[in-house]
């Protein structure tokens, strides 16, 4: 990677024992941590306004879930381009403000008694977006913080502090939601969305201004990101089979809420419970990651896992009332643990192998294809949900996601050891 200078001196390249060192890294991660826990309430809130205050159907449940992914979408590549022009820490910085201008949207209308489906659809939709904003923005910033060989590291943690605090959203946003409602239980992740901004802004890390084409085409530097995945056989599988999986997270997340509060019968502090799972799981395949792939390698670590992730979703659909919320919790904890697992270990590849020009691009690209996964199976799930019902669509769902690895067994990465060099394409090796 590039090394553009820090304020003061070089950038820092600390090994993984030293990471917490590098103090800008350190505050980016507080900003993650903040950030995610904003999310996670305010996702909470909107799915409890949805399924108890606005007694939406199991179709307009599902179309909500997928305005959140519409929006990346739609405006994902060009976000990319955007990014790869511009500096990361102000696009950062300002996202989350607009997030916490978004979410407060909401209390405020529904203390005006104004509150609609479609102001909640808007505002999911408006989240989405800002979210792709600082969601690109972070992956292309810190692979300048760091150097490669500290790139699975670094993910990993900042992978494990996202589980943490996805965990502790559904955790405090349960009895926030019991003790203050869902509309004002969303202020709390306006205040986070807050924290994240001011954590980001005391970086001192100093960007490069990135050069920009003296004629500027957006639509020719959307294709060369296009055109970087698509060119190597290994990038491109990865990111089909990304997009088959979340087809199947997709209607799996849509309808898991309905499931277990319209069937299951499970209140918002359980659910909430239920949820916290998938922060603990997150924690545990940020934990496990570094040392799994360092004994089996990288490839065969993300296929086996991939192959675990599905079985851990049957688990969640197969669970019932009462004490089915702690089978639930450990369904979700073994889903995600895998699912972290396989994507601390393609993404690291994927930064690894991209130049630093690119990294919004690319980074974009890869999320526009694979959300589109997740907008179109939450779509699908919640008319499945209608048409059948909730755990048929998270059965259906499970099912889809376990046969997803099969694909990978025939390429490249189930060789990959370690991480490769900038620039390494494993499939020109």
């Amino acid at each position: 990677m590039t090394s553009p200078e820090l304020e003061s001196e070089a950038r820092p390249d600390p090994g993984s024992e030293k990471m917490f060192r590098n103090l800008d890294y350190r505050k980016i991660f507080v900003s993650v941590g903040a950030s995610q826990i904003g999310l996670q309430i305010a996702y909470f809130s909107i799915s409890i306004i949805a399924v108890v205050v606005l007694d939406l159907s199991e179709a307009q449940i599902g179309v909500l879930y997928a305005m959140d992914q519409i929006a990346l979408v739609l405006f994902g590549l060009l976000v990319g381009v955007w990014v790869d022009r511009l500096r990361d820490k102000p696009i950062i910085v300002v996202s989350e403000i607009l997030r916490a201008v978004v979410m407060l949207s909401v209390p405020i209308a529904w203390a005006l008694d104004m509150l609609t489906v479609w102001h909640v659809f808007a505002a999911m939709f408006l989240l989405g977006l800002t979210s792709v904003f600082f969601d690109v923005a972070q992956t292309s910033f810190v692979p300048r913080l760091i150097e490669n060989k500290s790139l699975a590291g670094g993910n990993s943690r900042i992978q494990g502090i996202r589980s943490a605090s996805d965990t502790g959203g559904p955790l405090a946003a349960g009895p926030l939601v019991s003790l203050l409602t869902a509309p004002v239980a969303i202020v709390v992740a306006v205040v986070s969305f807050a924290v994240s901004a001011f954590s980001v802004a005391r970086i001192k890390y100093r960007e490069e201004e990135p050069e920009r084409p003296e004629k500027p085409h957006l639509g020719a530097e959307i294709v060369q990101g296009v055109k970087f995945i698509f060119r190597d056989s290994l990038l491109r599988n990865i990111v089909l089979v990304s997009a088959w999986c979340n087809l199947s997270v997709g209607a799996f997340q849509a309808m898991l809420m309905v499931f277990l509060i319209r069937e299951a019968g499970q209140s918002s502090a359980v659910a909430g419970f239920v949820l916290a799972g998938s922060g603990v799981g997150g924690v545990l395949g940020a934990m496990l990651v570094g040392r799994i792939s360092k004994k089996a390698g990288v490839g065969p670590t993300a296929i086996a896992a991939l192959a675990i992730s599905g079985p851990g979703m049957g688990i969640v659909a197969a669970s019932g009332p009462g004490w089915g919320a702690a089978v639930a919790f450990v369904g979700q904890v073994v889903f995600v643990a895998a699912i972290v697992v396989f994507n601390v270990n393609v993404v690291s590849y994927r930064q690894a192998v991209t130049p630093d020009d690119m990294q919004g691009r690319v980074g974009a690209t890869q999320r526009v294809i694979c959300w589109a996964g997740l907008a179109v199976g939450s779509i699908v799930g919640g008319f499945t949900g209608d048409l059948l019902s909730a755990r048929a669509a998270l059965l259906i769902a499970a099912a889809m996601l376990f046969v997803g690895f099969l694909p990978l067994l025939r390429t490249p990465l189930r060789k990959l050891r370690e991480i490769p060099e900038e620039g390494a394409l494993l499939s020109s090796q």
